[in-house]
Formats: structure tokens, sequence, C-alpha cells
């Protein structure tokens, strides 16, 4: 079985308009009228809880697809919420790369126009670390981590023991949804988060 192969199986491919159809559910809620007696602070505080837990509702059915992963949703700890909590299976053991993440890894979803901050890295950081971690996964709607955002997860992947926070985006989401593997993207992520290198070949 050649690694392509392995992947397809360890990873079938998303089922079409997985993606899209949570995409139109989002917009549907951006455009939605402001009801009468609501203030537009009030309204857009709404929507953007709302939206939130549609992005979660979203990334939580594309882990669901790779069936060595079992997702659980907005999981409440006695520090915080964890967006989602994916335990991984033993058949997870054929990849070489995410069969380093350990029983678990977290999960954070940030549908939001602005870039991949510190702040962001920073606190999903301290998330791994409070609830024994190794990998998180950064689902964000604004791409790649650039500059001293980059450097700052290289960091934290380098020390003992390591934090490694993946980076997706919508994009790349809706990429798996025509057909790219997700977990192939995931494992190539990773290795760029180790080890600072960027526009690592996934196809």
């Amino acid at each position: 079985m050649n690694e392509d192969m392995l992947y397809q199986y360890l990873c079938p491919p998303l089922p079409p308009n997985t993606v899209t159809k949570w995409l139109v559910r989002i917009n549907r809620i951006e455009t939605r009228q402001r009801p009468t007696g609501v203030t537009a602070a009030e309204w857009q505080g709404k929507q953007s809880r709302i939206k939130g837990r549609a992005f979660e509702g979203l990334v939580r059915r594309v882990f669901k697809y790779v069936p060595a992963f079992t997702v659980s949703g907005n999981v409440a700890t006695t520090t915080n919420e964890i967006d989602l909590l994916v335990q991984v299976g033993l058949s997870i053991q054929a990849s070489p790369a995410i069969r380093q993440w350990g029983p678990h890894f977290l999960c954070e979803c940030k549908l939001v126009k602005t870039g991949i901050n510190a702040n962001w890295v920073g606190k999903l950081n301290s998330v791994l670390e409070l609830h024994s971690a190794e990998v998180g996964i950064l689902i964000s709607s604004s791409g790649a981590p650039r500059g001293k955002v980059k450097t700052q997860i290289h960091m934290h992947a380098f020390k003992t023991p390591p934090r490694v926070i993946v980076c997706i985006s919508l994009a790349e989401l809706q990429e798996c949804e025509n057909g790219r593997n997700l977990l192939k993207l995931l494992s190539t992520r990773y290795v760029e988060a180790k080890t600072g290198a960027a526009g690592l070949i996934t196809q």
C-alpha cells in the first residue's frame, strides 16, 4: 500500500457539500435583519456567538469523517471551555506525524476577518499546558500565520515538552471538500510548525 492509499484509508474523502452547507448557514446568520427593539451592539454580539457555534459545528463535522478521531464539542473543564477535544484512536499509528500527537488534541475555531495573532497563539498554548495536550489545531478564516507569530509557534514547538500549534484555514477545509486529504494536510502543517518551514508539499 503506497502513502496516498494509506491516507485515503485513514481519512476517506469528505462527502460533497460538507463544508459548503455550513458556510451557507453562516452567511444566512450574517445577513439576517436585526429584530426591532434590539440594539446594534446586542445584535452584533448575538450574531458573533451564533456564527462561532456554527463554525465549530462545521469543524466538528469535518473531523468526524476521520475514523480514528472521536470528537467532543464545547467541553467544559475545571478551568475553561474547549471548542473541540479530539481523542485519537489506535489506527492513527500508521501516520508517522500524527502518531506523535498522543491520546488527544485540542482545537480552537476562530471565524474572524483579522489574521492569526500572538494572543490567540499564547492562549492556546496555555490551554494545551493546562490540559496535558501536545498539539492544538487553530482553525481560522484568515489563513497562515506570518512573521513574529510564525516564529512564536515554532518556539512553542521547540521547547520541552513541546506544544505544537497547527494552523488550518477555512479555505483549506473547502479544498478538503474537493478532494484534498485532511489527514495529510494536518500532518504537513504539523511538520511545518515543528520545523519553522513553510509551503511544504501536501498533494
